[in-house]
């Protein structure tokens, strides 16, 4: 009863327009002097929840990221993906893809790759002929693979939730994340073949081009594999990683003479700000997370799930569709943190690996950054690119089809996922 109302007046807040950290806590604040629970164990539960070392990682993989935006390096990766993929059918729409699977491997965030990358990417579309809707739909439908290949802040937070392995939840997106990658450029091919997008020419291909953006970007290329590498190895935790990401970062602003204090403090005050909101929605949620559970409404939901059904097949498609819309009404971040608790009992009854279900959940919300109402990601790409909200759902529902049919694939083949941290972590 208690987690019905603290639930209840959370989206209720969220629907007459209160931030979604304050909802939070109102919510739960609300919700435990309903149910006679002593406000100590507040802030108790929100400095316990922030004290995970894992935790450190965060900003800095997010500094890293906006440094690599300030500095001018996110220019070369797009200019290299241009030169490797323009000549596609689709042209600067696959170049969209391309890029954004080499920035995921060094952002770690849908918002990071939406609004630094997204800038670059409709920018050069519009400038070649493409439609504004056309260009900010891929760009939003892209931006999805940011914290699926590895690093990834939400699966650092998924990691500490469900007390597995960070190095396992990394390598476990390698692979779904070249598949969504995959399945987006052969939609985008599909839709030009057939004459659905109308495409500008693709870019002709040039051997002596790739040589070039290959040598101007191949610094920047090596950094996702010098992250991974650190972290599988052992040589680094996901913490030193994200400072060695920040570190490197710096170091190729020095090389390619980027380097300049001004861009720098605005990505650190960029970072504080982001960070800050994302440990605090942590730290908030964690109470009411502690709440439902001490409620029993984990095991209750547990028991009622195990009632519907005990084949793990048809449980998956039952917390997919909760899952999807609960991602649409939702930021990814809290949504996240308020369901993983609810459902992990679940899973664990039935067999499912902690790791395969990290990157489903995962997945399943960053599909709501580019699902009405909630939707961040469309808000930001409207910004940026001018297209009306209206227009660019429109125009985002085919990639919406085709990342419900990678998600699919990412549910019922498991070894997707698994494959990678069961052969390089044992």
């Amino acid at each position: 009863m208690i987690s019905a109302i603290m639930l209840g007046l959370f989206l209720l807040l969220m629907l007459i327009g209160m931030p979604v950290s304050i909802a939070i806590m109102l919510a739960t604040i609300i919700g435990m002097l309903i149910g006679g629970y002593d406000l100590l164990a507040v802030p108790q539960f929100m400095a316990a929840a922030t004290k995970s070392p894992f935790l450190l990682a965060i900003p800095f993989f997010i500094l890293a990221a906006n440094l690599m935006n300030a500095l001018g390096i996110t220019q070369r990766i797009f200019d290299f993906a241009t030169a490797l993929a323009g000549r596609l059918r689709g042209g600067l729409a696959q170049v969209n893809v391309v890029a954004s699977m080499i920035f995921a491997g060094i952002s770690g965030a849908a918002v990071a790759d939406a609004a630094g990358l997204g800038t670059i990417e409709i920018k050069a579309m519009k400038d070649s002929g493409y439609s504004l809707e056309f260009a900010a739909a891929i760009t939003l439908a892209s931006a999805t693979i940011g914290p699926i290949i590895p690093p990834s802040v939400m699966m650092l937070i998924y990691a500490i939730i469900a007390g597995v392995s960070p190095a396992a939840m990394f390598l476990a997106g390698i692979l779904p994340g070249f598949l969504i990658g995959l399945i987006l450029m052969i939609t985008i091919y599909i839709q030009v073949t057939l004459g659905l997008r109308d495409c500008p020419p693709p870019v002709k291909f040039s051997l002596k081009r790739l040589i070039k953006t290959s040598k101007d970007g191949v610094l920047s290329l090596l950094s996702p594999f010098i992250i991974l590498w650190g972290m599988v190895s052992g040589v680094v935790t996901p913490t030193e990683a994200g400072v060695l990401a920040v570190f490197y970062s710096l170091l190729l602003g020095f090389i390619y003479r980027s380097f300049n204090w001004k861009v720098v403090r605005k990505a650190l005050l960029d970072t504080v700000k982001t960070s800050s909101l994302i440990l605090y929605i942590i730290a908030v949620s964690s109470v009411l997370a502690w709440v439902m559970v001490n409620e029993g409404t984990a095991y209750d939901i547990a028991e009622w799930l195990g009632k519907i059904t005990d084949n793990p097949l048809i449980l998956l498609a039952i917390i997919n569709v909760f899952l999807l819309i609960l991602g649409a009404i939702l930021e990814t971040l809290p949504a996240m943190l308020i369901a993983v608790p609810v459902l992990l009992p679940a899973i664990d009854a039935l067999g499912i690996d902690r790791v395969h279900f990290g990157i489903i959940v995962i997945f399943n919300l960053l599909i709501g950054i580019i699902t009405p109402p909630m939707g961040i990601g469309l808000y930001i790409l409207a910004a940026i690119s001018g297209v009306r909200v209206d227009r660019l759902v429109i125009a985002s529902i085919p990639y919406m089809i085709t990342l419900i049919i990678a998600l699919i694939a990412i549910t019922y083949i498991p070894i997707l996922t698994l494959y990678l941290p069961e052969h390089l972590l044992n």
